[in-house]
């Protein structure tokens, strides 16, 4: 059997590296850091994990809620999509991840964003 992304990403203790590393970058960007006012941190990263490792290939299933539901009322924009994406990219440039496998992370995700943004931002 072929390698998956997962796989050439370096696996679980990779995926969860890079998520400790986008929500710390995710929690110091001020157009981002209120949607997770009063979120469990520890259970969110873990979900993140989760469904990365299963969307990149990792044999394992997600079980938590899918992403439109999980992500509606949150007033996600585009802007903040990308800004999200954007903060993946600097971590998995910081961990020195090949920009091939960069970019088909990012080709994996893209598709995602009819599901998690929900329209105008809260004023």
């Amino acid at each position: 059997m072929d390698p998956t992304l997962y796989d050439h990403l370096g696996g679980r203790d990779a995926i969860e590296l890079a998520v400790r590393g986008l929500y710390a970058r995710l929690l110091e960007d001020p157009g981002i850091a209120p949607v997770f006012d009063g979120v469990d941190l520890l259970r969110l990263r873990s979900h993140m994990t989760s469904f990365l490792s299963a969307a990149l290939g990792s044999g394992l299933v997600h079980v938590g809620r899918d992403l439109h539901e999980a992500h509606a009322g949150l007033h996600i924009t585009d802007a903040m999509f990308d800004a999200t994406v954007a903060h993946l990219v600097d971590v998995l440039e910081s961990l020195e991840v090949a920009d091939e496998l960069v970019t088909r992370v990012l080709a994996t995700i893209a598709p995602l964003r009819l599901q998690v943004v929900h329209g105008s931002a809260l004023v």
